[in-house]
Formats: structure tokens, C-alpha cells, sequence
């Protein structure tokens, strides 16, 4: 008589493997590792600053060149290639490279720019607000694209902010400026690739032939810094992600005659003035049960940074607060800004808009300050706008990538 022996394991051990996820992979990464082929060949004209790097740290602009890419001209947004706010044009010492600002009196490239460039790549680190002016740098580009005919290729970075998060007011066609060009809310929830295909589509009919360096990996709902990108300042005064997740609300403190923290360790997250009591105020927002978010008193004394924005009471002692974020899932930094506002004009006398009404600019509307004059609360502010951003939400659905 024979005899099989048969090992048998517990049922578990046959389970499938748990598939291992997506190594993370920039927009960037993606087209010098997987589409390379796709420029090949191609006079390219490449719209990035400092921020355009890989996850080495290394710039966009030279991994092109490593590659043999024939990089013919460099596009720059507001603050110049290195954050220098140097705006004008000029030869690159480290690459050789044209560099054309984009900002100033020439917000668009021309058929002169474009006459010696078959594709144009644009490589800028985004924050997710309105009125941060990489986005109208973008529409200008696209526009021109469409002009003369010139394909573009978008390489998406992640969202700073939450990646679904949308708030405000949209913007009103009477308050357009170069801080607040297209009709969206203040915070959009949209990288980059994802509002060049709104902008294509509502603007230019998809005219432009717009193509996406998709991430590889990416979880909209997962934080900026889990992706382990070297930070680099997108911007002179967005020093971290903390900066870059208040400045979408705290901007708006732009509008008025209190420090925004331009000119200390944190900006948009120190809020203050000389006339301000930091103890009064702090007590005061703590009341509104905003999500995310407990402001503590804070003294901080703001210095010139040499930026091309003025600092507010460069060495003066400014009574304020500091946004010590708790938790950014919750944190709706719109409704903070607007509460600091509220907050602001309630407590102090010496409190004022300021009369260029660069507030309706930000805004992208004149109800926000008209509202808080009359003493509305948050609560009816945000009822204001509700209506116009759930419309935008279920627009903004057909155009998400991730």
C-alpha cells in the first residue's frame, strides 16, 4: 500500500498578496523617465522657476539638458527663475539658457517667443489659491498656445492644501486683476494639470493641444509633505507647507493695514499690527469653533526680506496671533481668513481696509467687506457663497485626473 502524505496549509496562507502600491513619481519624473521620446527632437520652451525639481532635488531644467533635450528658452512667473524677483530677461549663467519673465508688463509669451518652439513644458510648484499668480501665468500661456498652435504639456505636482478642499467666493468680473483671473473660488482643489484642463476648456474650447505629465502614485487625500519632496520656497515668502496651507486664507489680511507676517519666521501663519492686543484677538477667534486650528497670542517684529512686496511695520513690535494648526484634513483656511477679518474689525479702532479696495481683488468679490462692516457673522458669510461653489464642486468633478 502506498501512502500520499498531503501538506495542508491553513486556508489563509493562500491568500493574494496584498498588492504593493505605486511608487510615487512627479509629472516630471514621469516625462524624463517614460516620455522622453515624446520631445525628442523638439525645440522646447520650458515655464518653470526654483520649484520645478524632481524628488533627488534636481531642477527640471537640468535633467532636459542631461537628456540632450534642446531646451531653446525658459518662461518665468512673478519673482523671476530663482525666486529673486528678478523680472527681467536675461541668459542664464549656470545653463545658457534664454530666460523671458513673465510678469511685469509682458504677462504673455508672443508670436516672436514662440516662433522657434515646437512644445512647451510648464513645471511650477502650485499652493492652491486664486489669487497666487502661477495660475494666471498658466491661463496666459495656454492662451498664447492657442494663438500659434504650439502644444503644451503640463507636468502635475501635488496639492500644498487639501487636495478636495474648495472655498469662497468666486470671482466677479468687475474685481479681475492679475491676483484674481479666472472665475473660481478662492481654494480650487485642483493641481495644476487639473486646472489647465478647466482653463482649456472653459476659456479656450480646448483649443489648446494640452497634454498632462500625470503623477504616478498620488492620493489627493494624503498630506504634501508624505511625498518626501525637497522643500523649495515656491514663492520669497512661502517658507513651508505650514506658510503655503494659511497663506490660501490669510492672504486676504493682504487688503488691510495689519501684517500678514511678511518679514518674519512665519509668514501667513503670524497675523499682527502694533495695534493689536495678540491676547484679545486670540481669545476672541478661539470662540468660533473654527476645525483644525488654535490661535495663540504671539509678539513678532518683521524685518525687510528685500522681496519685491513691501513689509508692513519693518521693525516695529506687532502684537498678533499664530495659526498653530492642528489637523490639516480639517483646517478650512478660507473661513479662517475670514474669521481673522471679522475678529479684526470687531476688536480695534485702528483697524482699516485698505482704500485701493485690493480686498475685492482678493476677494474676487465687494460682499466680503461689505458683510463684515455691517457685522455679519461667519456663519451668514459662508451662506453667502454657498450656493456659487457648490456649482463650481460639480463642475470641478469632470476635470479631476486623481
Amino acid at each position: 500500500m502506498f501512502f500520499v502524505l498531503i501538506s495542508c496549509k491553513p486556508a489563509s496562507s493562500f491568500k493574494p498578496q496584498d498588492k504593493k502600491p505605486t511608487e510615487f513619481m512627479l509629472g516630471n519624473e514621469v516625462l524624463i523617465l517614460e516620455k522622453i521620446n515624446e520631445i525628442s527632437g523638439k525645440r522646447i520652451g520650458l515655464v518653470s522657476n526654483q520649484s520645478g525639481i524632481d524628488k533627488s532635488g534636481v531642477h527640471i531644467l537640468d535633467r532636459l539638458l542631461e537628456k540632450g533635450m534642446n531646451v531653446v528658452k525658459v518662461f518665468t512667473p512673478e519673482h523671476g527663475f530663482r525666486a529673486d524677483d528678478n523680472t527681467d530677461s536675461y541668459k542664464d549663467p549656470k545653463s545658457g539658457v534664454e530666460i523671458i519673465s513673465l510678469y511685469g508688463s509682458k504677462k504673455k509669451p508672443d508670436s516672436r517667443d514662440l516662433k522657434d518652439v515646437d512644445v512647451l513644458i510648464y513645471d511650477l510648484q502650485d499652493v492652491g489659491a486664486r489669487f497666487y499668480t502661477y495660475i494666471n501665468t498658466l491661463f496666459y500661456l495656454l492662451q498664447a498656445a492657442s494663438e500659434n498652435n504650439v502644444p503644451v504639456i503640463i507636468c502635475d505636482r501635488p496639492e500644498m492644501i487639501n487636495g478636495d478642499y474648495t472655498d469662497g467666493y468666486m470671482l466677479e468680473n468687475e474685481n479681475k486683476s492679475f491676483v484674481g483671473l479666472l472665475n473660481i473660488p478662492i481654494a480650487y482643489g485642483m493641481t495644476s494639470g487639473e486646472i489647465g484642463k478647466y482653463i482649456n476648456a472653459e476659456y479656450f474650447g480646448n483649443s489648446v493641444q494640452l497634454s498632462i505629465s500625470e503623477m504616478k502614485g498620488y492620493d489627493r487625500k494624503k498630506d504634501f509633505t508624505s511625498y518626501n519632496i525637497p522643500w523649495v520656497k515656491p514663492s520669497p515668502s512661502i517658507y513651508s507647507p505650514g506658510s503655503a496651507i494659511c497663506y490660501t486664507g490669510t492672504c486676504l489680511i493682504e487688503g488691510t493695514n495689519v501684517s500678514e507676517g511678511r518679514g518674519s519666521e512665519k509668514p501667513f501663519e503670524y497675523i499682527g499690527a502694533p495695534f493689536i492686543n495678540g491676547e484679545k484677538l486670540a481669545a476672541e477667534l478661539n470662540t468660533y469653533e473654527l476645525q483644525g486650528v488654535i490661535f495663540e497670542p504671539i509678539k513678532f517684529t518683521p524685518a525687510e526680506t528685500g522681496n519685491a512686496i513691501p513689509v508692513k511695520f519693518s521693525g516695529e513690535q506687532c502684537s498678533g496671533i499664530y495659526l498653530k494648526i492642528t489637523d490639516n484634513k480639517k483646517f478650512e483656511s478660507v473661513k479662517v481668513g475670514i474669521g481673522i477679518l471679522i475678529a479684526l474689525n470687531k476688536l480695534f479702532k485702528g483697524f482699516e481696509f485698505r482704500n485701493d479696495n485690493f480686498i475685492a481683488k482678493l476677494a474676487g468679490t465687494k460682499r466680503l467687506r461689505k458683510l463684515i462692516e455691517t457685522g455679519a457673522t461667519l456663519q451668514e458669510i459662508v451662506s453667502s457663497y454657498s450656493n456659487e461653489i457648490d456649482i463650481f464642486r460639480e463642475k470641478r468633478k469632470s476635470f479631476l485626473i486623481y
